[in-house]
């Protein structure tokens, strides 16, 4: 591992720790209760194998769940304050009470664009609070938004571009993205919040193991629902719903989803987290003591949880959420146990990201040879083993005819291939 790369996953991990304190600032605002909410979630966020997954990765999800977190703290803490000073018959400062939360959104936007449906969220919830009707308090929500938005603008055209160049490359692409049914995906995801040990959608354990964790999670919703004031639950189902809706309408117009949009889903893994920590929390100190029992039994299963995943996942070497690159040590190990290897690649699709995830895995005996637009590449001597990386068919057969050799598949996943050129003939 580089030191840049080192010291990125130091900077995250410390990040990581903020989510600590932003969820207790949130679960305050939210249910103004004592301790015992904003504890239970802290416990949850802490062992919860999902954001342990992405605390651990060199991007940016962790800091986008933090930033998810202050925004939606400071949003409520702006409508409570307003309506705090409106009850007294106090003019509010309202540049005072929203400028925290028109400076969050803009950094959750330069974070990760998905923000915009978190915005978006929030901005249904107040139009929810207001009875959609346009109150003070609907139109400096409006004016905080808008100025997040702008301080937004200089990189509005970059993401555009970016946006562009997505379409233009999505045909070349959707051949190395596999799509998974949605209803399956969703329940496995919702247990992987609680519970993650790697398991594929085709595991039939989790025929077991995803009824118990949606019991819960529907049962917590409905509580929540049925005990809260719309004040609450709203938010809430808000959060869950609307950022996760842009992902889940298209995939069932086009009959499957993409495994790889899981980090999109983090707002609805926070909003599921603090329905259950309010459930929990209620229980574990209301009713009976057999009540109780139960309820502390239920919070001991699901900690357990968390820690048998931590403990798998810490002695694996690759993980679902590695996606495309899930495959690399593997890989790895076939192109490393060449004596004098050679892997050639083209910058077609997602194979620019293939080759550096796996510059990190390959020895310094393995050589890369780069070419663009499929160009046919000129083999130098001296390698005992030449491997291609995802090679188009075309692109394949060109190389086979040019030098008069077969290709033999050494790896195939659903995001690509490595093959291996073979002759009878040694490459010296």
């Amino acid at each position: 591992m580089s030191v840049s790369r080192a010291t990125k996953l130091d900077a995250l991990t410390l990040i990581s720790l903020l989510v600590f304190p932003c969820v207790y600032w949130l679960c305050r605002e939210l249910f103004n209760v004592p301790l015992s909410v904003s504890g239970v979630a802290i416990a949850l966020m802490a062992i919860s194998p999902i954001h342990l997954v992405y605390a651990q990765e060199a991007q940016e999800y962790i800091l986008w769940l933090v930033t998810i977190l202050l925004s939606s703290a400071s949003l409520l803490r702006a409508m409570r304050l307003e309506d705090e000073l409106a009850k007294e018959r106090q003019r509010p400062d309202l540049f005072a009470i929203w400028s925290i939360y028109a400076v969050t959104l803009a950094i959750s936007l330069y974070t990760f664009l998905w923000s915009v449906f978190v915005a978006l969220a929030h901005g249904i919830y107040v139009m929810i609070i207001a009875k959609f009707q346009f109150t003070e308090t609907a139109r400096t929500y409006l004016i905080a938004s808008l100025v997040g938005f702008l301080a937004f603008m200089p990189w509005i055209t970059v993401v555009i571009g970016d946006f562009f160049q997505f379409l233009i490359s999505a045909d070349k692409t959707n051949s190395q993205s596999s799509l998974m049914t949605v209803f399956p995906f969703l329940l496995m995801q919702l247990s992987r919040i609680f519970f993650d040990i790697n398991l594929t959608s085709e595991n039939s354990l989790n025929y077991l193991i995803t009824p118990i964790f949606l019991t819960l999670v529907g049962y917590a919703i409905y509580f929540l629902c049925q005990t809260t004031n719309y004040k609450v639950w709203s938010f809430i189902i808000t959060l869950i719903v609307v950022p996760a809706l842009p992902l889940i309408i298209p995939a069932l117009t086009s009959g499957g989803i993409r495994s790889s949009i899981e980090p999109y889903l983090i707002p609805a893994y926070l909003g599921i987290q603090l329905a259950v920590a309010y459930l929990l929390a209620t229980q574990l100190y209301n009713g009976s003591v057999s009540r109780r029992s139960i309820w502390h039994t239920i919070m001991a299963l699901v900690i357990i949880c968390g820690l048998i995943s931590f403990k798998v996942s810490s002695q694996a070497e690759t993980w679902w959420n590695k996606g495309m690159n899930y495959g690399n040590p593997q890989v790895a190990q076939i192109i490393n146990q060449a004596t004098r290897p050679l892997l050639i690649s083209d910058a077609l699709g997602n194979n620019y990201g293939n080759v550096f995830s796996l510059s990190y895995l390959l020895e310094p005996k393995v050589r890369f040879l780069l070419v663009n637009n499929q160009k046919t590449p000129k083999i130098p001597n001296g390698f005992t083993d030449v491997f291609l990386l995802n090679p188009s068919d075309t692109w394949r057969e060109t190389i086979e005819k040019k030098y008069q050799l077969k290709t033999d598949i050494v790896y195939s996943d659903d995001y690509y291939s490595i093959w291996k050129l073979t002759t009878n003939r040694n490459l010296r």
